[in-house]
């Protein structure tokens, strides 16, 4: 599943959608963020991220989808950072919200291990091959952090089956993010009905994404991996 992921600066974020918007129809606004070369979905990191409620915003929200009651300490023993689009018309977690709540976290890339022969994990960094940055969709949620005392958003990426590239590197599971490409943006935020959005959650084919392995440091606890160099081919 998706559950560590490299963030662009907010600079990126403003040329992306420059070159994206050509006409300048849409002027992109970008709220000020944390950017990460590497962090796990298990610290529940706030990333960039547009909601269909107005896309034309960047804000950080919170890698962690919560339902409007629920309480984080109880919640935090359930996987909601990942939500599989096979299931997600039916789940009680995600149900009413897939139709009207859609977004997209703005990534640079995401990593996915490989299980080896040892059972190890051989980790990759996986970004789009044209080197623009990368939109995976989501469902979120705004919701009352009692701790923080504010309503914050909270979101889950949706993932799919793998593509054939995908499931040779994450070959133990064999899923993949959902990936919404430039193009598909507009469809995304419409008004869908079930089917449309259905018709929109399958894998992404082959050849957009380029992958190349990294440092298995990315796995030690105790070894600071938000940096640079934890990006770099090995």
């Amino acid at each position: 599943m998706c559950n560590r992921v490299a963030t662009p600066h907010e600079d990126e974020i403003h040329g992306y959608f420059d070159k994206q918007e050509v006409n300048q129809s849409k002027l992109f606004t970008v709220e000020p963020y944390e950017q990460y070369y590497h962090t796990s979905a298990f610290v529940m990191p706030w990333l960039p991220f547009i909601g269909r409620d107005n896309d034309t915003r960047v804000a950080p929200a919170m890698w962690k989808f919560m339902p409007e009651k629920a309480s984080l300490e109880v919640f935090k023993k359930y996987d909601t950072y990942n939500a599989k689009a096979e299931e997600i018309f039916e789940k009680q977690t995600y149900k009413k919200y897939i139709v009207p709540n859609r977004g997209l976290v703005i990534l640079k890339g995401f990593y996915e291990g490989q299980e080896q022969a040892d059972k190890s994990s051989q980790p990759y960094f996986i970004y789009p091959a044209n080197g623009d940055l990368l939109t995976l969709a989501c469902v979120y949620n705004d919701w009352f952090h009692h701790e923080l005392g504010v309503t914050v958003r909270t979101f889950s990426i949706i993932t799919t089956e793998a593509n054939n590239r995908m499931a040779e590197i994450h070959n133990k599971k064999k899923r993949m993010p959902l990936v919404i490409l430039p193009e598909q943006r507009e469809e995304w935020f419409s008004d869908l009905d079930r089917k449309g959005i259905e018709a929109m959650m399958k894998p992404l084919p082959d050849g957009y994404l380029a992958d190349h392995m990294v440092s298995r440091n990315l796995y030690k606890p105790k070894v600071n991996t938000n940096i640079p160099e934890i990006l770099n081919p090995i």
